[in-house]
């Protein structure tokens, strides 16, 4: 009799979520825009990986609340978007922002993504704000960006070159979700996992263009043996600190991933004659939807991984065209405050193989020098 009562209860709340989330979505901006604040400001294990915790292999949710229940409802009633739906920019860091879709109206197959024929230098002279975050950025509803955030030519006038040699260490490449695996990642294998995938960018980086690596390769997202993401970011920040203060030479901190998406969609280009995993130069703005600055995520870094990004993807779009995805703008810091020459970078997804991923790496490389050299 309790049990059922408790049943009732769960089933009550559910509904009651999924109408208030209703009506805020159609009446109410306001009211969402401060729910979406509260969600920001508290810890992180309840905002990301509560909700969105999943098995690495089958895909299963392994959280059940009424509240999970209300989302899958929606899952199946909604279709998920950005403020500028495409297909590429579904990622597994970002906030979920659903809109009314009718129920039965399908959605169009996700397509492979092929490289554009040709490519020339970008226009540096057409980046107002505009034009660039129409045509480089995604930017979540979660966050808000201004125009001073991107003074473009004091961005591309940023000195991103190593400033010594390489007889000390210069880069540091570590991954947040060491467990993130493949469409033929093989269980036990870590090479098979993000993590092979960053010791071949080690050993590039190393081999043909010189330079000092450093490559951690802990899992801060398996705990007791278990896949656990609560912390996640806690435990790198903690790993890669202990690293950062016994090799102050660092200047490069990379947190590479692989990202989230639909199992439809296949994030691949072809690059040099090979199939090549595209990738995502992701940066966290520590700043609510509201404009209002997240105090406690204080990056003093920001406006210099912004540079470093916008570069990265300027020489991509010139070199590279079709490998890389527009850039990524999230609300919170990820890590980011470390170095002012830190991102992170989503490499491909679940979809992709190993040897996209690691065809991947040789593009990623040459750019990295081509910035930094």
């Amino acid at each position: 009799m309790v049990e059922k009562k408790w049943t009732n209860y769960g089933l009550i709340l559910t509904i009651c979520i999924l109408a208030g989330y209703l009506f805020m979505n159609r009446y109410s901006d306001n009211i969402k825009t401060q729910i979406d604040a509260w969600i920001l400001k508290t810890p992180e294990k309840y905002y990301l990986t509560y909700i969105y915790a999943k098995e690495e292999d089958n895909h299963k949710s392994i959280l059940k609340t009424p509240f999970d229940l209300s989302m899958e409802y929606m899952e199946n009633h909604y279709v998920e978007t950005l403020p500028e739906p495409d297909q590429n920019d579904y990622t597994d860091e970002i906030a979920v922002e659903y809109t009314l879709k009718e129920n039965g109206e399908s959605e169009e197959p996700a397509k492979e993504i092929t490289e554009p024929a040709s490519h020339a230098a970008v226009d540096i002279s057409s980046l107002n704000f505009e034009t660039l975050m129409s045509r480089y950025y995604t930017v979540t509803s979660a966050t808000k960006v201004y125009p001073e955030d991107f003074n473009v030519p004091e961005m591309l006038a940023t000195d991103m070159r190593m400033s010594h040699d390489n007889s000390t260490p210069q880069i540091l490449i570590y991954h947040t979700h060491g467990q993130e695996g493949f469409a033929d990642t093989v269980e036990g294998d870590e090479s098979t996992r993000i993590v092979g995938v960053g010791t071949y960018l080690t050993e590039l980086l190393q081999n043909r263009y010189g330079y000092n690596v450093i490559h951690v390769t802990d899992s801060y997202d398996l705990v007791d043996g278990k896949l656990d993401r609560s912390k996640a970011y806690d435990y790198a920040y903690q790993g890669i600190s202990r690293v950062l203060e016994a090799n102050p030479s660092i200047e490069v901190v990379i947190d590479l991933h692989r990202d989230g998406v639909n199992e439809n969609l296949h994030l691949v280009t072809e690059v040099n004659g090979k199939p090549t995993a595209q990738i995502m130069f992701f940066n966290g703005m520590s700043r609510l939807a509201s404009g209002e600055e997240i105090s406690y995520l204080n990056n003093p870094n920001r406006s210099y991984n912004l540079a470093f990004s916008l570069q990265m993807k300027l020489k991509a779009e010139e070199f590279f065209p079709g490998f890389t995805r527009k850039n990524y703008l999230q609300a919170y810091e990820y890590n980011l405050q470390v170095r002012p020459k830190a991102m992170l970078i989503e490499a491909g997804a679940q979809t992709n193989t190993v040897q996209e991923e690691k065809n991947a790496m040789e593009p990623l490389s040459e750019l990295l020098h081509m910035v930094l050299q």
